[in-house]
């Protein structure tokens, strides 16, 4: 499957997906793009998947960004479908109801750091290489990235990153909130490990529910946040699920959540 551009694994409800193309530092292309479109699909209906890793092939990159190649000749027609359906895709994958970690080691620039930016949990390594560089080339980016790293970490820095095109490393990235942690190369699979099994004893549908608020809350006003926070909080009390979890936690044992 060498000439596959994404692998997926699966094992005990986690889906790994790998951008599986070292020899271009995992650079984007339309058969990644259709890849990753057909595994977010399948993700979406999948129950049995409670976490999904995201992660490069390779040591050197995440993802370096987008096949630049590709963009020559100025076939604007091609750029404009590559770039929408990017979006759809990327949407669908920051809106998938399981939890998403990347695990970031080296390059993350461009549309890399555009897809670990749709991930719920960054654990990045020391080396780690986070950028938006478009503006290089003389472009933008167009996969959210303006957005969501505004909204992730402030006008200010966001502006240093795109503005300037300044990269920052890992530990520039904890610091400021975009990781939720920076480990030594050879620790980053068990910090990934620890976070996925974190994940797999919280209730998935709490986990999708929370997901939403987040995502949603953001752009709607205080009291109306609060209000949505509520009302997910009351459909969530009488689940199977939350009715278990109340239950297991009086009992002293371990739930075993169904997602219903």
């Amino acid at each position: 499957m060498a000439h596959d551009p994404l692998l997926r694994e699966t094992d005990g409800g986690v889906a790994t997906l790998i951008f599986n193309r070292p020899d271009k530092l995992n650079a984007m292309s339309e058969p990644l793009i259709e890849r990753l479109d057909a595994e977010v699909a399948a993700l979406e209906a999948d129950r049995s998947v409670r976490v999904v890793v995201l992660k490069g092939a390779g040591e050197r990159a995440f993802i370096a960004g987008a096949d630049i190649e590709a963009y020559r000749g100025g076939n604007l027609k091609g750029f404009i479908a590559y770039q929408q359906r990017s979006r759809r895709i990327f949407d669908r994958l920051e809106a998938l109801p399981q939890p998403v970690i990347a695990a970031v080691r080296g390059f993350a620039l461009g549309g890399g750091f555009e897809i670990a930016l749709c991930a719920d949990i960054i654990v990045c390594t020391e080396d780690a290489q986070f950028g938006l560089p478009e503006g290089r080339l003389g472009l933008s980016p167009g996969g959210g990235g303006t957005q969501r790293l505004t909204r992730a970490v402030g006008k200010y820095v966001a502006s240093e990153l795109m503005l300037a095109g300044w990269r920052i490393d890992g530990a520039r990235a904890h610091q400021l909130g975009i990781a939720a942690a920076c480990v030594p190369a050879q620790e980053l699979d068990e910090a990934v490990a620890a976070r996925v099994r974190s994940c797999l004893k919280v209730a998935p549908l709490s986990q999708a529910e929370m997901k939403r608020l987040m995502r949603q809350g953001v752009d709607a006003s205080l009291p109306t946040a609060k209000t949505l926070e509520q009302e997910v909080l009351y459909r969530l009390f009488m689940t199977q699920d939350g009715l278990e979890g109340v239950a297991a936690f009086l009992e002293k044992r371990t739930p075993e959540f169904r997602g219903e």
